[in-house]
């Protein structure tokens, strides 16, 4: 009897942390600016798959068009697995992927690395001659900062790359071709490798 009530002890326990833990998470996706009908700006390029009018969480450095940092995009509808908005009359699905879930960033944790309230345009205009060529292209270059690659290319993904603290970090190009950018201890690439 004594165990029965040990269980049912530890059962309203294990209840009640998971309803706090819940409702943690609830309320920090609550407060994203991320939200339907909102008009925000893409924080750094975005690389769709044109064809399809979709964009990966983890990042991938599709070929084709690009969405240029600063650009104004208009939540059209957030699912539990995707977000879709308008950027110039065209609607995108932004998709959230089990890599990026697994390493513990929800959906609007993950796209508000990508959009946002404001780009900072001021911070692009103090960088370097490369990292500006570097934005413009979307692509990675020596001699590129951190700061530059992020601009160009958005963050890493996640899963591949934990911590932008790192000096080696991962992109996909697709979902079959990786590349690594090594930098210096200044945070200055040394090497775009494939």
């Amino acid at each position: 009897m004594m165990l029965l009530t040990k269980s049912k002890s530890l059962l309203a326990i294990a209840i009640a942390v998971g309803s706090i833990t819940l409702g943690c998470s609830s309320t920090a996706d609550s407060n994203s600016v991320i939200k339907e009908g909102a008009t925000l700006v893409t924080l750094v390029n975005l690389h769709p798959d044109n064809k399809r009018k979709i964009l990966y969480a983890v990042n991938y450095q599709l070929d084709g068009m690009m969405i240029p940092m600063c650009s104004k995009v208009e939540i059209e509808d957030i699912g539990e697995k995707e977000v879709e908005f308008v950027y110039n009359g065209t609607t995108y699905t932004y998709l959230w992927d089990k890599h990026t879930r697994k390493a513990g960033e929800s959906l609007l944790q993950n796209i508000s690395n990508f959009i946002g309230t404001s780009c900072d345009q001021s911070k692009v205009a103090s960088l370097n001659a490369l990292d500006q060529a570097g934005i413009k292209s979307g692509k990675p270059s020596i001699g590129m900062t951190k700061e530059g690659i992020l601009f160009a290319m958005g963050r890493p993904p996640i899963h591949a790359t934990p911590s932008t603290e790192g000096s080696t970090w991962m992109y996909w190009l697709n979902k079959f071709k990786k590349q690594a950018i090594e930098f210096d201890e200044n945070g200055v690439v040394t090497e775009v490798r494939l």
